[in-house]
């Protein structure tokens, strides 16, 4: 039997029995950066330069609260990669027209507030994001586009194809032969085939909201979230599940229309609603820490937004829904640590004292 030499045994010797259950947070924010700074890509691709201004005052101001907050806490706390996402997220969830001057001092008031009240990334209850959002829709409401859509296409099965029809989302040159294409090799199989302009609807909405704009760069990047397990998928699924399910059923009827004649397409796609779902709705703190709770609080944020979004449309609804649902996510977490409080009271003593019973025996 030949026996190992030294340098051989160091090199079989593993960490095989340790492994990481999720990436860890530089890795979160390393990927959450990149696929962040695809959405400014397009839009520099697209010569948006107002968005661009509005996402530079808004990094400005997340950069400088960090670091003033460090100045006075005279410990070193900024971390750039932080600043650079909340920079980016807010930038992103404002409108181009917003004066850039104004972006600056109200994210850098409300970013300063929240990280001198709770402290470092991910402590707070409340999302800070989605606070700076509707203060800015608070002070500005005329700077957030407002889409108007008559009664009879809501009551119709189709607005989406009513508003692209009307020039309200704009058609870009290649929607035409991709639908085309679309239509004869996939959709044809089928049995349907999908109208001009949907394709356009995906890819570039023109909204004056950046993070309402590119759907498709949106969907790819919640697969890179939930493919790399930094993203659970309870809470987007199920919220998605029940907010589509009750536009489709619903949304209609309170416009004199049928039931199950919802416009889920325009739901998702007009308020920005796949960008906070993925991003925004699962943020560090401020959900609850068992599936079960991230079952109550997705199904809740679900029926809030079909009440505050309805059928879409909405510049700032999903902000507010946000808030909303971080509020409720408190009593979640209360009602989670009164569990977990009796569970280690009562079940976890009773399997500690069978174990010592076991051993005395």
């Amino acid at each position: 039997m030949k026996t190992k030499t030294k340098n051989e045994a160091y090199k079989s010797v593993f960490l095989s029995p340790f492994s990481y259950l999720k990436p860890s947070v530089w890795t979160e924010a390393c990927v959450l950066s990149f696929l962040l700074l695809l959405q400014v890509f397009l839009l520099i691709a697209t010569k948006s330069f107002s968005a661009l201004i509005v996402i530079f005052s808004a990094l400005l101001a997340s950069f400088a609260s960090d670091i003033l907050y460090e100045k006075q806490n005279y410990k070193k706390s900024f971390e750039i990669l932080s600043s650079l996402i909340r920079g980016l997220f807010i930038g992103l969830l404002l409108p181009e027209t917003f004066p850039p001057v104004a972006v600056f001092f109200v994210a850098f008031s409300v970013l300063f507030v929240n990280r001198y009240i709770f402290g470092g990334f991910g402590n707070s209850w409340i999302n800070p994001i989605a606070v700076t959002v509707a203060v800015c829709w608070l002070i500005g409401m005329k700077f957030f586009p407002e889409v108007s859509v008559s009664i009879s296409s809501l009551q119709s099965k189709n607005p989406a194809l009513s508003l692209i029809q009307n020039g309200i989302f704009p058609k870009n040159e290649f929607d035409l032969p991709i639908t085309n294409w679309l239509n004869k090799r996939l959709f044809s199989f089928l049995g349907v085939s999908i109208p001009e302009g949907y394709v356009s609807l995906f890819w570039d909405s023109h909204s004056a909201i950046p993070a309402f704009r590119f759907n498709l760069l949106t969907l790819v990047s919640s697969i890179v979230l939930l493919s790399t397990d930094i993203l659970s998928p309870i809470i987007p699924a199920v919220f998605t599940i029940v907010y589509a399910s009750l536009v489709k059923i619903f949304a209609p009827f309170f416009y004199g229309g049928f039931l199950f004649n919802g416009d889920i397409i325009l739901a998702l796609l007009s308020s920005g609603t796949l960008f906070c779902t993925f991003f925004l709705l699962s943020w560090h703190g401020t959900i609850p820490y068992t599936n079960r709770g991230k079952w109550f609080y997705a199904i809740f944020a679900g029926i809030l937004a079909f009440f505050v979004l309805g059928v879409g449309l909405s510049p700032s609804g999903f902000a507010f829904t946000i808030l909303i649902v971080n509020v409720f996510s408190l009593f979640v977490q209360n009602v989670e640590n009164h569990y977990l409080r009796d569970f280690t009271s009562t079940d976890l003593m009773e399997q500690v004292k069978a174990v010592e019973e076991g051993n005395n025996a």
